[in-house]
């Protein structure tokens, strides 16, 4: 998995922790993840109808561990996943692209086309969905009087001013015909049954890939705040429209994998005295670089002995350059950049997508034992992929098929 393994793993901990992230990459692979839950909970899918459709950077392995337990009676299977994604095409199965993270007319016109193999559904016919990160820009058809551009930047505007996943779904719900529980609409009377890879905290199905198939309660304060904090009197926001219940009554959704999973495999797997550090840590770059700094010496104060330490989640970064980097690279700088001579650590983060904001790398890994210079510098122009590519830091994976959000994984003591 790990491309430049031979390069950045320059010491035994190092080594370690690389080995241990291959080795979690691999074993939770969505189309193992998939087969195992449909065994595990005795799912049957007794339609003579079938059609499929899904969306993600996850969607071709999910297809490709649940098509054996479908074929049979499927009628129709059209999938979009990302542009740049490499594939390896089943004949019955239709593959669309789109654009990620910022959606575009290619995924608009990937999800009319999707969604045209869906005519008269009935109550008898099986709908099965498929549905990973990245599903938000992939699949995409915007509310009337909304076009692509509208959404692109409205998306923009509220990334590069940080916003965190939760705000930017509630936005997005609003500018949308398919997202925030309307898709289900679409697919009624048919009974539907979704599997969902999570890459969201607390595994919120309404805020993954601003959920389609869930209804959103969203309270109006909460979301007259989100827009005027990020995007001012923006009137092209319409107010959500409430859905009936009975759009929802036939729909079963189920969570198969989801970042807590990958730290209890990390957790299981490290072999030493461990702390878990849990998977909903969330907030600017900056500031859980410095939460992370403070939890971990408390730790060490209570353990008087190193430790190997995991946590997940996703962070934001405030875009103020044009480098090339992202939030897991700025992390591990920020670490090292805030640590002090007393400290003995090896920290890596890396986005289980394999893709690190707008840079080649998953990640990056920095040590106590190589300090890095100028560190300020690259920050300044968000450019953390090349100051760390230069120094044995950056993690290259290429696209892994997954996303459940970022892992941050390490050893930490003082002196």
């Amino acid at each position: 998995m790990i491309e430049n393994y031979n390069d950045i793993a320059i010491t035994d901990t190092r080594r370690k922790i690389l080995n241990i992230i291959d080795k979690t990459l691999i074993a939770m692979d969505p189309e193992n993840a998939i087969k195992n839950f449909i065994e595990k909970n005795n799912i049957k899918f007794d339609s003579k109808r079938i059609f499929l459709i899904g969306f993600g950077k996850a969607a071709f392995k999910m297809y490709s561990g649940i098509r054996p337990f479908i074929l049979k009676d499927l009628v129709y299977a059209s999938i979009i996943v990302p542009d740049d994604e490499k594939t390896n095409d089943y004949n019955e199965l239709r593959i669309l692209r789109g654009t990620h993270p910022f959606t575009g007319d290619l995924s608009v016109s990937s999800s009319i086309s999707m969604l045209s193999g869906l005519k008269n559904l009935n109550e008898n016919d099986l709908v099965i969905v498929l549905i990973s990160g990245g599903g938000s820009s992939l699949f995409e058809i915007p509310e009337d009087g909304i076009n692509i551009d509208d959404i692109k930047n409205i998306s923009k505007t509220m990334m590069d001013k940080g916003c965190d996943i939760y705000e930017l779904n509630m936005v997005r719900s609003m500018l949308s015909k398919v997202k925030g529980g309307k898709l289900a609409t679409m697919l009624y009377p048919a009974r539907v049954i979704s599997f969902i890879i999570s890459d969201v905290k607390n595994d919120d199905l309404s805020i993954i890939a601003s959920g389609p198939l869930t209804r959103i309660d969203y309270r109006i304060e909460d979301l007259m705040e989100t827009i005027k904090k990020y995007l001012g009197n923006d009137e092209r926001i319409k107010m959500y429209r409430n859905i009936d219940d009975i759009y929802f009554n036939n729909v079963k959704q189920y969570i198969i994998l989801k970042n807590r999973d990958f730290l209890d495999y990390i957790y299981s797997n490290i072999n030493d005295d461990a702390v878990n550090l849990g998977s909903n840590f969330s907030g600017n770059v900056e500031d859980l670089s410095l939460i992370l700094h403070n939890i971990l010496k408390n730790i060490y104060s209570s353990k008087r002995k190193p430790f190997y330490f995991m946590l997940g989640g996703e962070t934001t970064v405030d875009v103020k350059g044009h480098g090339s980097g992202g939030r897991n690279q700025e992390l591990v700088l920020r670490f090292m950049k805030n640590s002090s001579n007393s400290e003995v650590y090896t920290i890596a983060s890396f986005g289980t997508d394999g893709i690190d904001g707008v840079s080649p790398a998953a990640g990056g890994i920095v040590d106590s034992d190589h300090k890095i210079d100028n560190i300020n510098e690259y920050l300044n122009r968000n450019d953390s992929y090349n100051l760390l590519i230069k120094n044995h830091g950056a993690i290259i994976t290429g696209r892994t098929g997954n996303n459940v959000s970022d892992i941050i994984i390490g050893l930490y003591y003082n002196k």
